[in-house]
């Protein structure tokens, strides 16, 4: 078996990969609508953390799509078709929410907004609009950038790493984990200020998560049958890591993110039948934070059944924005393509 057969074994990737937009959904949605909980109970919902079960699964998805690739026009062009047209469809949401709900934009901020939130700028949001919802409209499209940014060079990590021998894959592995180190502890402990905020949106931070992904899809033929047969040894290890608190961080825990990772991936493949049906993780991605924004503004918070509704709503909008805006443009990439 190798590294592209990953594709044709059956799986449940897309179940794990809406347990972990839900475990962003649901922790934003928490805090912001300040509703009561348990912090124990609060603090074990982090365990499926959300953002490096993304970066990571997209570095094993993303791999298999580049090999099935037969150029990087046409690899990109599928990855534009993927992300942005659901993406420009939440922002012009975004834009008539704040519109309909705030006093204080004007039309420059409005424009900057949509243009920052549209391309790679996710991060970054016009002071004028600092005083809707949590002050800012959508923060949860931070990753944006960083996902887009691992597009453009996965392409080239390819051609230099496919087919070399595992032990160049653990180097590699190994230097980009300590780049992000390093460069995290200079930027933030040396530099600081704006310039530190900026390296925070930068691939280099988190490329080795993305690397877990691309490892586990190159070496499938090796690592499968072993992730598939342990994964709750891997699930128990992360949990011990991120119970104890015992890792070393960068961007990310290191420890905790590789053993749930690879836990999470042998119980997808283990258990391909337990989930079959639309992923709409980009989705709930995409809108929960304008519909805990708009809940914030009508005052709907502090309790349990604020968060339901919050939540429901979202992945209402969440299927709606899969089915109609990611069917179509699914569609046109199956032409092009």
């Amino acid at each position: 078996m190798n590294s592209n057969s990953i594709s044709k074994e059956p799986n449940c990737l897309n179940l794990i990969r809406i347990a972990a937009a839900f475990q962003v959904m649901f922790g934003h949605t928490i805090t912001h609508l300040k509703v009561p909980i348990n912090q124990t109970l609060f603090r074990a919902t982090y365990f499926l953390r959300g953002v490096p079960i993304f970066f990571a699964m997209s570095g094993l998805l993303i791999w298999l799509s580049v090999g099935r690739s037969k150029s990087y026009r046409q690899f990109l062009t599928k990855r534009f078709l993927r992300i942005f047209p659901e993406l420009w469809v939440s922002v012009l949401a975004d834009i008539l929410v704040i519109m309909a709900l705030y006093r204080g934009w004007t039309a420059k901020s409005l424009i900057l907004f949509g243009i920052g939130q549209g391309t790679v700028l996710q991060f970054w949001t016009p002071s004028a609009l600092h005083g809707y919802g949590v002050g800012t409209p959508n923060g949860a499209l931070w990753t944006m950038g960083i996902i887009i940014q691992f597009y453009i060079v996965v392409w080239f990590v390819y051609k230099i790493m496919k087919g070399r021998a595992i032990g160049q894959w653990l180097i590699g592995f190994a230097a980009s984990f300590i780049i992000s180190f390093g460069t995290d502890r200079f930027f933030h402990n040396i530099v600081g200020g704006t310039i530190a905020n900026l390296y925070e949106q930068t691939i280099v931070r988190y490329f080795w998560i993305f690397y877990i992904g691309m490892f586990i899809a190159e070496f499938g033929n090796t690592l499968l049958p072993v992730l598939k047969k342990y994964w709750w040894v891997f699930l128990v290890a992360a949990f011990v890591f991120f119970w104890s608190g015992f890792d070393i961080i960068s961007g990310y825990y290191l420890l905790w993110s590789l053993f749930l990772v690879f836990g999470l991936t042998g119980f997808a493949y283990r258990y391909p039948n337990i989930y079959r049906f639309t992923d709409i993780s980009y989705g709930l991605f995409l809108y929960h934070m304008i519909v805990v924004n708009a809940f914030i503004t009508f005052r709907l918070t502090g309790k349990w059944s604020f968060a339901i509704c919050s939540g429901a709503l979202s992945f209402l909008l969440a299927y709606l924005s899969t089915v109609i805006v990611g069917k179509w443009a699914a569609g046109i990439k199956r032409k092009l393509t």
